[in-house]
């Protein structure tokens, strides 16, 4: 109990951090720094001469309560925008099957993009006998298995592979597909009528659920999506590094500065674009926005701050008691 009002207490620090650190400069001169109460930093933009480059455009219209960033296509509603660790939050649509007409099979794909899937994201699978595959270039790359259990008091509180199961998902994502499919329940094959569906979601959202703690303010049966289109989900991002490059020889960033620091890192294992990303932080002691050059202030440091609330935050899913299936054993079931 101590442990659990310790993280909100630092929620709630951290909540005020965030409102005192808005006094930061985050965008370039000129630019229109929020859409919807939503902050939009630099590389991020709505209008030319905002943006890095066109990856980082935002849309803000009358009809959006909220940015929205198109990928490859797909229009995704933006919720938060974090640059001390180079993330974004955006809504993330479920997937569901026999689930009385919201069929949807809807596949995001960041390849091209410099976004990927964080690693703080969960694959969560509800429904009866569910088995819930996460595929990529025709090979299984994940997933889980929900054991049948109409009678269980806990069906809707908890996720640990009675009607609802939950998995991690591979570093550096970007793009996979979702395969759901009822599983033998030992009496032949149950007719494939049950209502299913999985989701990719930020791990630090599903725990406040489950808990009815932090900034979220959720408190309601935290792994039952039947009555929502869409979940957040947590994607990581970094600038192309032949960019990169070009500003720094072009001096309009510095990146020898002492307040500041950037990282290449290496291609991502599970993409087909080989091409390398550039994220930077603001140095300890220092914050602001690492991406704006000069913008890094000694005594406003929210980066290790964040992080030490976000690895807290995230160990509440240890209570969880994650109930996983490895995928091994999930690509042999669905050649049975």
């Amino acid at each position: 109990m101590a442990a659990m009002e310790s993280v909100v207490f630092q929620a709630t620090l951290l909540f005020w951090s965030l409102l005192i650190a808005e006094a930061q400069i985050m965008t370039l001169p000129a630019c229109q720094p929020y859409c919807g109460g939503i902050e939009i930093p630099y590389p991020f933009g709505m209008k030319a001469g905002c943006y890095l480059e066109e990856s980082f455009k935002l849309r803000c219209n009358s009809t959006s309560a909220a940015p929205i960033l198109t990928v490859n296509g797909i229009d995704l509603q933006v919720r938060r925008i974090w640059v001390d660790d180079s993330t974004i939050e955006v809504d993330f649509p479920i997937v569901f099957a026999n689930c009385g007409g919201k069929e949807r099979n809807t596949v995001v794909d960041l390849e091209g993009s410099p976004f990927s899937f964080s690693r703080w994201n969960y694959f969560i699978a509800r429904g009866c006998d569910n088995l819930a595959l996460m595929n990529q270039n025709q090979s299984t790359i994940g997933g889980c298995i929900s054991i049948c259990d109409k009678n269980s008091e806990s069906a809707m509180t908890t996720c640990t592979g009675i009607n609802c199961c939950q998995t991690k998902i591979p570093s550096y994502l970007k793009v996979f597909n979702v395969t759901l499919k009822g599983v033998d329940d030992g009496k032949g094959k149950r007719e494939d009528t049950e209502c299913r569906y999985a989701y990719l979601v930020y791990q630090i959202w599903i725990n406040e659920r489950a808990y009815g703690i932090g900034y979220y303010g959720q408190n309601e049966a935290p792994y039952y999506m039947r009555d929502r289109d869409y979940v957040p989900v947590e994607l990581d991002w970094g600038i192309d590094k032949r960019v990169f490059e070009s500003r720094v020889e072009s001096r309009s960033f510095d990146n020898s500065s002492y307040t500041s620091h950037c990282e290449i890192l290496n291609p991502s294992i599970n993409s087909t674009n080989q091409s390398s990303t550039v994220q930077c932080s603001c140095t300890a002691g220092f914050g602001g926005n690492p991406y704006l050059d000069g913008v890094c202030r000694e005594g406003a440091s929210l980066s290790s701050y964040r992080r030490n609330i976000k690895a807290k935050m995230a160990g509440l899913g240890m209570l969880l008691h994650f109930h996983s299936i490895p995928v091994r054993i999930l690509v042999a079931m669905t050649k049975t």
